[in-house]
């Protein structure tokens, strides 16, 4: 079978793939990543390449590059970033729906997630959302509200105060009950045994606005995301530094929960939802009470999140500022309805 993709270092192949579409530079993606070989020192020959493909290896880091038929928009995207670029037949663009969908001007991590996600290659499931409606006494907070969130899919749900926008999250986790409408996570409708079962699929790292001096520690805080889980004492020690080494709060552990700053408590409540492997990932106002710099760590942490774990995220805030600084889809919540900002 002819390879569609090779990787050398000089005359030597380190790397080959028969595989098709993007699937083949997924799979060279994980083999560097175990594989402690500088890029510099690779050139990258690729069957065909468009827009999409030229992003993926972009990324990747690769400078010298020869493809046997590109699209011009590939070339063009080679150009912008400066990669060394050859091609033996030069197209118009390639029949495939991902030239179509990327321009071209993008983030090279912005193409990534969006490229692993129609591969595949997410944790996350899928939130579905239909015919929701809430009231508490006689106001109408939500009406007949419809939502979907696919897998690995990150958005943004903001509007004013008192509209229903942590009221939608606990809906989402069963924190409230669901009286008209449906609500499904992944395979799991919200509310039924099954999902009982399954509900840790869903993490929550809710707003730190309420002091509370119970004694607990931030390794605590962390294992109560196994508390619905039947694992070893073993197996939770291990979970547990594992996720709290992720979001470097690991030297925390044995801290005072309710000691540590609000930047500090985001990680322990992060690594918490890491813990109990949630693929769905909630987030209610996660920049109140934090100091500038505090919004910069998360803003870090939670790229990082996004480009290891991919789940699924539904973050509300108000923060115009911190949300413009991610390029996601941006729900409004107004007279009971959400509607997708343009």
């Amino acid at each position: 079978m002819e390879q569609s993709l090779i990787v050398k270092k000089g005359e030597t192949i380190i790397f080959s793939s028969h595989g098709k579409w993007l699937y083949p530079l997924f799979e060279l993606e994980d083999f560097l990543a175990t594989n402690n070989v500088p890029v510099g020192e690779l050139s990258l020959q690729d069957k065909i390449a468009g827009k999409a493909a030229a992003f993926l290896i972009v990324r990747l880091g690769f400078k010298n590059v020869h493809i046997l038929l590109a699209s011009e928009g590939a070339a063009e995207v080679f150009k912008r970033f400066g990669v060394h670029f050859s091609a033996d037949k030069l197209v118009h663009r390639i029949q495939c729906k991902t030239e179509e969908i990327v321009q071209g001007n993008e983030p090279p991590d912005d193409v990534w997630q969006m490229l692993r996600r129609r591969a595949g290659r997410v944790s996350g499931v899928p939130v579905s959302i239909s015919g929701l409606s809430y009231r508490i006494g006689k106001r109408q907070l939500l009406s007949k509200l419809d939502l979907f969130v696919n897998k690995g899919e990150h958005i943004f749900i903001k509007g004013q105060n008192g509209v229903g926008k942590t009221t939608l999250l606990k809906l989402i986790l069963g924190l409230e009950k669901t009286v008209e409408g449906k609500i499904v996570v992944g395979d799991y409708r919200v509310g039924t045994k099954a999902w009982n079962k399954m509900r840790y699929i869903t993490g929550y790292v809710q707003q730190e606005s309420v002091k509370n001096n119970f004694p607990v520690t931030a390794r605590e805080v962390v294992e109560i995301g196994l508390a619905a889980q039947k694992k070893s004492k073993l197996e939770m020690e291990h979970r547990t530094e594992i996720s709290m080494r992720r979001t470097g709060c690991w030297h925390l552990a044995d801290h005072s929960y309710h000691d540590l700053s609000g930047g500090e408590k985001q990680r322990v409540n992060i690594a918490r939802c890491l813990c109990q492997q949630a693929k769905v990932l909630l987030f209610d106002e996660p920049t109140s009470y934090l100091d500038p710099a505090a919004k910069e760590e998360l803003y870090e942490m939670l790229n990082e999140l996004w480009a290891n774990e991919a789940p699924t995220v539904i973050i509300v805030s108000h923060d115009d500022s911190w949300i413009d600084r991610f390029n996601w889809p941006v729900y409004e919540l107004k007279n009971g309805s959400l509607c997708l900002n343009s």
